[in-house]
């Protein structure tokens, strides 16, 4: 487990949904909550869409290219969601997120819920991808969520609550080749969640919480395309064999995602989880058990970095430098 975890302890791991995030447990449990979640039409945001519509929220269901499947809306509302509206919108643009808040708060009076799931996710080397690409893939997913988050946080502020969930992912803890746009635009918005999480703890503002996500790994049209044959067929030879196999570990349930967002977006998970990042593959029940370990130690759930001997990531060294340090006066030759 490593330095960073309790010791003997370790979360059941989960690919579907189990008893503790049940939507029988959640139903109407945000109820009449207006949510927005971007990138509605795929895999991962109907799981969103819908796990939240058991809970009871009105919905503002974006998408761009691709329009939500005939009957979608009459889903939503029969598994119990307030209202439907679905928003035409480029998230990598800020005017169209203006309009996206605008007209939410016009059509509902506030925002509660703010889901970023929207996400573009390419595979490449670094140097043939088209710069514009690499520019649209940070603008999807780290652009987007900034521009939301920041429309949406004074109405938050004004009404003492809200919640931010960021579809983010494994890639952005780890280095994965030729996923470099992904890889850095997730790790950023990583850390985005956690500093405005910071801001909000700094100004006491305990009725709005932040979370960063992995969602599992699910076979959604974006993956598939990503790790299909003619993507993978264009890279440098040598590499294929990396993502030969790369689309077995993609067995999850969308509403494994989907109803742990809806227990995070309860407050269920407030006080141990917010700014935080989550794989909600780990039992929640499991990892809320274990709130004053994660209290204590700010590396658990978190970007960090660790240094051999577990130096500390700046500042002076636990008992003071090893040697006393003469000063140098520069350039010393």
């Amino acid at each position: 487990m490593g330095d960073d975890a309790p010791a003997q302890f370790m979360p059941r791991f989960r690919s579907d949904v189990y008893p503790f995030i049940h939507p029988a447990k959640f139903k109407g449990a945000l109820k009449d909550k207006v949510t927005i979640i971007t990138g509605a039409a795929g895999a991962i945001g109907q799981g969103l869409a819908e796990s939240f519509a058991v809970a009871g929220a009105a919905l503002v269901l974006t998408y761009n290219n691709t329009p939500p499947p005939p009957g979608f809306e009459d889903r939503c509302l029969g598994l119990g969601a307030a209202a439907v509206t679905f928003v035409k919108c480029n998230v990598a643009e800020l005017e169209g997120c203006e309009e996206l808040v605008q007209q939410t708060i016009k059509t509902h009076g506030k925002v509660d819920i703010l889901i970023n799931n929207a996400g573009a996710n390419g595979l490449g080397p670094l140097d043939a991808q088209d710069p514009r690409d690499f520019i649209r893939d940070i603008a999807v997913n780290f652009h987007g969520p900034y521009f939301l988050m920041r429309l949406v946080l004074p109405g938050f502020r004004a009404q003492g609550s809200g919640c931010v969930l960021n579809i983010a992912s494994r890639a952005g803890t780890v280095a994965i080749p030729y996923s470099t746009s992904y890889c850095a635009s997730k790790a950023a918005l990583i850390n985005l969640t956690g500093c405005v999480q910071k801001e909000m703890d700094a100004e006491a503002l305990d009725g709005i919480h932040l979370y960063s996500l992995h969602p599992g790994g699910i076979k959604s049209a974006m993956t598939l395309k990503k790790y299909g044959d003619e993507s993978v067929g264009n890279l440098p030879p040598q590499a294929r064999g990396w993502f030969a196999k790369a689309l077995d570990i993609y067995n999850d349930s969308p509403y494994l995602n989907g109803m742990v967002c809806v227990a995070l977006a309860t407050g269920l998970a407030r006080t141990a989880l917010r700014g935080k990042y989550i794989d909600v593959g780990q039992d929640l029940e499991d990892v809320l058990a274990q709130a004053a370990a994660i209290g204590q130690n700010p590396n658990l759930y978190s970007l960090h970095t660790s240094f051999l001997g577990g130096l500390p990531n700046g500042g002076v060294p636990p008992g003071g430098y090893t040697t006393a340090e003469k000063p140098f006066e520069f350039p010393g030759f």
